[in-house]
């Protein structure tokens, strides 16, 4: 309610109310003179004047000051604005019913009651005995406005049961409130007829309700009413998260988990963090009422990256009680070596430099999110699985048919394969046995300078392939002290989309081909990651560049894929390289519904959690991590739909109540009590100077 002064110019006449101050400092000269006999007499007589003014003489005064500002404000003609008075209208005409699915009205009606009875099941049942209590005959409609403002039947019908019917199988929603589509909706539904629209709604939140004030001007110039009918919960809290970011730490990283409360006491609850590959880490959180606070949660030193969540339990809404972000490897990529050539020591090792390259700082190196190569010798391979190792390194191997096998599947379900050649390798062992997986077969090796001669420089790479993309930026040059003393040939060939050289010697000698097999690839490289051919290992270049192609094939984070983040009920769209294959999007609860686009595939989640879009049996294309609206988490009260409607059109949603004849009645009943105290005033003034002349005579004589 608002009060309004219609004449506030008149209360400058607020001046008059000196006229009863001045009245009562002035002095006042005794209506009766009496004669006193003696000094001690007078002296008794002011002393009782002054206690009976002291009494009464400041009441008189504030009730005739009461009367005059009484007087004024009914002159400024005062009113009370009471927002929420429904047009006369209001009964009459077709009906829409607005009913709010949106996740606020999940929230239970009492924390201690059955979690089944929410705002929801409450308005919904409201609005099914609102639409049976309707008259015969009225056309009748309904609109849902959660996610997606929708209407539940085409248009206006006489059939009341069928519309009760469709509110009644309506589900609960998990997507954010879309009040103003909705309104829209029954705005186009009564086609300009007036009638009314009755909405059942929670009216949560800041945002849904002001958002609608344009809808709202347009019911009105359409002479709609609208007759909200807001639910609410006998408590309304809730605790949700906000917000989780993954950092770095010396322990393998830490979560940092917000929680707020938007509930009226404080709350400790439980909270867990379930990592991609199902690692469940428990924590607690005390948060105060309406405040937020933060925990801590320690990750392990190496987990999968991917799409984690966070859970977490409240009393009061359980549909926001997962939140998913995007979690990276933490710790090493784990990438496979087949050393071919052990050697006596270490350092005689043919993978000696590139242990070092991948992992630059040891074991520990994996702790900062690097890479922590599994060496193993040709004749101990695991079973190899693109979960496991994203990259293979066969380093000098002399002969990989045990394994061809093995490492062709790999391949083809998305793993990432480095060859690197040498003395041990020979031409007839790997095209024999990795002639599907070689990008070109190998013909001999050759010797490219005479024996202490300078090697044959390697030709600058071209920083446009994407392999070389990140040396565009610094460290292109350091190619150029890259020698070669000898490098195996290949059977000549062309070019194609499914293979292509990458690197080259100056003199046209490939270097390094790249060939495409099923999901994954190859890299070829034909001279060796040791000292025997050239002196790479030893160029500052060498470290980049192996690191360059772990991530290139996959191995640098584990979760790899395309990172998507959406909300509830909104339609995301993965762009995708490939198409053609068999895509299919898994969420929380299996398989998701999905249709493929020109460029990619889209899908719409229906609830909170981890999404993959994948190729089955292959590692994943891409990671979504999906979350409710975190303004429809805050489900305490936001501005009324009506009070807004009064606002937008305050002639029809206000009634107006005159205060002006309440003032001024009080006004005439603060002259009559002043006029009577006075009077009794008078009265008691005139008694004790009766008394005190009967008491001076009796002294006198």
């Amino acid at each position: 309610m608002t009060p309004v002064l219609l004449a506030p110019l008149a209360l400058f006449l607020t001046v008059l109310v000196v006229g009863p101050i001045v009245a009562h400092l002035t002095r006042r000269r005794p209506t009766q003179r009496i004669p006193y006999g003696a000094m001690m007499l007078l002296k008794r007589v002011i002393k009782v004047q002054r206690r009976r003014r002291q009494l009464f003489d400041p009441l008189v005064m504030l009730l005739r000051i009461l009367a005059v500002l009484a007087v004024v404000m009914a002159v400024t003609r005062p009113e009370l604005h009471y927002p929420g008075t429904l047009p006369d209208e209001a009964e009459t005409g077709p009906v829409v019913v607005v009913i709010d699915d949106s996740l606020s009205m999940d929230l239970v009606q009492s924390p201690g009651g059955s979690s089944e009875v929410t705002l929801f099941t409450t308005a919904r049942e409201d609005a099914v005995s609102f639409i049976r209590a309707l008259p015969d005959g009225v056309r009748v409609g309904a609109v849902a406005m959660g996610g997606t403002a929708r209407p539940l039947v085409p248009e206006l019908t006489v059939d009341r049961g069928l519309v009760a019917a469709e509110i009644l199988e309506l589900p609960q929603g998990h997507g954010d409130t879309q009040l103003a589509g909705a309104l829209g909706i029954a705005r186009r539904m009564l086609e300009g007829n007036g009638g009314r629209v009755v909405v059942f709604s929670d009216e949560a939140g800041s945002v849904a309700v002001p958002a609608a004030r344009d809808e709202l001007g347009l019911l009105g110039h359409q002479n709609v009413a609208l007759e909200p009918h807001p639910v609410r919960a006998a408590e309304v809290g809730n605790l949700y998260v906000t917000s989780a970011v993954y950092g770095d730490g010396l322990e393998g990283g830490t979560v940092r988990v917000e929680v707020a409360n938007v509930g009226p006491r404080a709350v400790e609850a439980p909270l867990v963090v379930r990592l991609p590959d199902g690692t469940e880490i428990t924590a607690f959180v005390e948060v105060p009422a309406n405040d937020s606070a933060v925990e801590t949660v320690t990750v392990p030193e190496v987990s999968d990256g991917g799409v984690a969540v966070v859970e977490i339990e409240d009393p009061w809404l359980d549909a926001d009680n997962r939140f998913a972000f995007h979690l990276p490897r933490v710790g090493a990529g784990r990438v496979l070596v087949v050393d071919g050539d052990p050697g006596p020591t270490p350092t005689a090792s043919e993978v000696y430099f590139l242990e070092r390259a991948l992992a630059p700082w040891g074991a520990s190196g994996g702790v900062g999110g690097g890479v922590l190569p599994d060496v193993t010798a040709a004749g101990h391979l695991p079973d190899l699985s693109p979960d496991t190792h994203r990259v293979v390194f066969l380093a000098n191997v002399a002969d990989p048919s045990p394994f061809a096998a093995d490492l062709l599947a790999f391949v083809r379900q998305g793993g990432g394969v480095v060859i690197t050649l040498g003395d041990n390798a020979t031409a007839e062992r790997f095209n024999a046995s990795l002639g599907g997986l070689l990008p070109v077969p190998l013909r001999k090796p050759r010797s490219l300078v005479a024996v202490g001669e300078t090697g044959i420089p390697t030709e600058l790479p071209n920083t446009e392939l994407p392999l070389f993309e990140p040396f565009a930026r610094g460290g292109r040059a350091a190619f150029v002290g890259v020698d070669w003393t000898q490098l195996f040939t290949l059977e000549p060939f062309e070019a194609s989309e499914t293979r292509s050289v990458l690197l080259s010697t100056e003199s046209g000698i490939p270097l390094l081909v790249e060939g495409r097999v099923g999901r994954g690839r190859v890299l070829l490289f034909t001279g060796t990651i040791d000292l025997d051919w050239g002196n790479f290992p030893l160029q500052s270049a060498f470290m980049p560049f192996v690191q360059r192609l772990v991530s290139y094939l996959g191995g640098a984070t584990g979760g790899d894929g395309v990172r998507v983040s959406g909300s509830v009920g909104q339609v995301l769209t993965v762009d995708l390289l490939d198409t053609t294959a068999p895509i299919e999007v898994r969420g929380p609860s299996g398989t998701v519904a999905a249709n493929i686009t020109g460029t990619g595939i889209a899908f719409t989640p229906e609830t909170a959690g981890a999404y993959q879009v994948v190729i089955p049996g292959a590692p994943p294309l891409a990671h979504v991590a999906v979350n409710t609206s975190a303004l429809e988490s805050d489900v305490r009260p936001g501005p009324e739909l009506i009070a807004l409607a009064a606002e937008v059109d305050p002639e029809r949603y206000q009634r107006r109540e005159p205060f002006t004849v309440h003032f001024l009645l009080f006004a005439l009943l603060c002259a009559v009590l002043s006029a009577l105290l006075a009077r009794v005033v008078e009265q008691r003034r005139r008694a004790q100077a009766v008394a005190m002349t009967e008491q001076g005579e009796s002294h006198a004589a």
